[in-house]
């Protein structure tokens, strides 16, 4: 057994040199690099920016109350239509309206404590009237005038403090009235209720977060709906408020809803995708101009974002663009800045193209790019034949070789040559 894998692997390895034999013959029988070309032409490009997200009402509330109690009676179920001030829930009132009462009582003590007050002062200051006529004929000692003066003074202190008295009682009066207007709530906003969370009996707290209790429904409006997506970092400095979106909701494919960036996260969302690596996303809102009336929340999407486009420019496929390489023996422009600066240099890039069954390198100047084809700013003019494949002889193709067009007649399968 042992003796027949290893005759098998002799005749696999002999295989493998005679065929790489045969490949390395055939080029030095023709001298000519097989490669792949298009013709360039000029195209529109869009530079999109895809991510993914859901699908969420532009106005969602969630409805809390401001006062503890136990839901008495609930008025609406989940998916019913309302309008604002429709009654949505009721919570025990007992000890509210006791409070209230309690209120109202505290108030009209202070009230009737001002009023007797008041009384005592206007009789202190008539007595202290009295003692200054009777003290300028002589009939009244210096000590006893400045007595009843003192019982002016603290007379009107305490006025003060019983009317400081007043103004509490009525701010507790108003507090207990809100305290007992809050057990009935009402709608901020017309809309749909699309998610309830609580049942009449159930207790309820005070709280705007997803603490148990809290949160009694959700309140939304449909007919204004907004994409939330998380875009790469690497991808939003390309975002701008106001650009345009193609929205994809992934329960009705091929069904493309138009949107506009309304919103951009300033501070990025970090999370860990395991070990050490953490990727940051922002959190990227769109408006869809005209909602489907079929989408509900929640429902997931993908958008591709507009970030740039460009008009009948000169392109080449993406996979054309080589960094420029030196000729035999020599060094790029690169290599002998950084050489004499010792600063890094960006290198250049290039395409090939054919001439009389010749590659020839063009340093090029890229623009934007969508998924298949990049712009040329400069270096191309259009209706040059570009080298594009195969990998292997763009790697390793240099200025001056021989090729030979494997495909001549580019278009007629592999890759799409028609205008966008």
């Amino acid at each position: 057994m042992k003796k027949a894998v290893v005759i098998i692997i002799i005749v696999v390895l002999i295989v493998g040199i005679a065929v790489s034999l045969g490949f390395f013959l055939k080029k030095r029988s023709t001298g000519a690099v097989e490669i792949q070309s298009e013709m360039v032409i000029r195209r529109d490009i869009s530079q999109i920016v895809t991510a993914f997200g859901r699908i969420n009402p532009e106005v969602e509330i969630n409805i809390s109350t401001k006062v503890i109690g136990q839901i008495e009676k609930i008025y609406i179920t989940e998916g019913d239509t309302v309008a604002k001030g429709d009654s949505l829930v009721r919570l025990e009132r007992t000890r509210y309206v006791a409070s209230l009462n309690s209120a109202r009582a505290s108030l009209r003590s202070a009230m009737a404590q001002v009023d007797r007050v008041q009384l005592n002062l206007n009789q202190a200051k008539d007595a202290y009237r009295k003692a200054q006529s009777m003290f300028e004929k002589g009939l009244l000692s210096e000590d006893a005038l400045e007595k009843s003066k003192v019982q002016v003074d603290l007379l009107e202190a305490e006025l003060a403090s019983t009317r400081d008295g007043v103004e509490r009682a009525q701010a507790m009066l108003d507090e207990a009235q809100d305290n007992l207007d809050q057990t009935i709530m009402l709608a901020p906003v017309a809309g749909i209720i699309v998610k309830l969370y609580a049942e009449a009996g159930e207790n309820v707290i005070t709280g705007t977060t997803n603490v148990p209790g809290s949160t009694i429904m959700t309140l939304a409006q449909l007919e204004v709906m907004e994409a939330v997506v998380s875009v790469d970092e690497a991808d939003v400095v390309d975002l701008q408020i106001g650009q345009e979106a193609k929205i994809e909701v992934d329960a009705f494919p091929d069904t493309f809803l138009v949107g506009t960036v309304v919103k951009i996260a300033n501070q990025a969302t970090l999370q860990n995708v395991g070990g050490q690596e953490t990727v940051a996303n922002f959190e990227v809102k769109i408006a869809v101009v005209e909602p489907f009336e079929r989408i509900r929340p929640g429902m997931s999407c993908s958008a591709e974002i507009e970030v740039s486009k460009a008009d009948s420019v000169v392109a080449v496929p993406i996979q054309a663009v080589v960094l420029a390489r030196p000729a035999l023996g020599e060094k790029t422009e690169e290599a002998q800045a950084t050489e004499k600066s010792g600063a890094f240099a960006k290198p250049k890039e290039a395409v090939f193209i054919i001439e009389d069954g010749i590659a020839r390198q063009k340093i090029v100047e890229t623009g934007i790019a969508d998924d298949r084809y990049i712009e040329i700013k400069d270096g191309l003019a259009g209706g040059e034949k570009v080298v594009i494949g195969r990998y292997k002889a763009l790697r390793e193709l240099k200025d001056g070789d021989k090729v030979k067009e494997s495909d001549p007649e580019r278009g007629k399968g592999g890759f799409d040559v028609r205008v966008n």
